[in-house]
C-alpha cells in the first residue's frame, strides 16, 4: 500500500506543477492586460493634450500673421 500511495502521489506532482505554472502564466498575462491599458490611457491623454497645442499654437500663427499684415504697410512697388 506505501509503494501504491507513493506511485500515486509522485504521478499527481506532475499535473499539480502544471496547474501552478499555468496560474503563474495567467496572472502575469493579467497583470500585462493592466499594464497595457493602464499605457493606453496614458497615450490617448498625451494625444489629446498634442491636438490641444496643436490648435493653440495654429491660432497663434493665424493671428501673428494678421498682426504682421495688419500692421505692416506695403511699399508702393508691391
Amino acid at each position: 500500500m506505501g509503494t501504491e500511495l507513493a506511485t500515486l502521489l509522485s504521478l499527481l506532482v506532475v499535473p499539480a506543477a502544471a496547474g501552478a505554472s499555468w496560474a503563474g502564466v495567467r496572472a502575469g498575462l493579467n497583470g500585462c492586460r493592466k499594464s497595457l491599458e493602464s499605457i493606453e490611457r496614458i497615450v490617448s491623454r498625451l494625444d489629446e493634450r498634442v491636438d490641444t497645442h496643436g490648435e493653440r499654437i495654429t491660432v497663434l500663427e493665424v493671428e501673428t500673421t494678421h498682426l504682421k499684415s495688419k500692421g505692416r504697410r506695403l511699399a508702393p512697388d508691391e
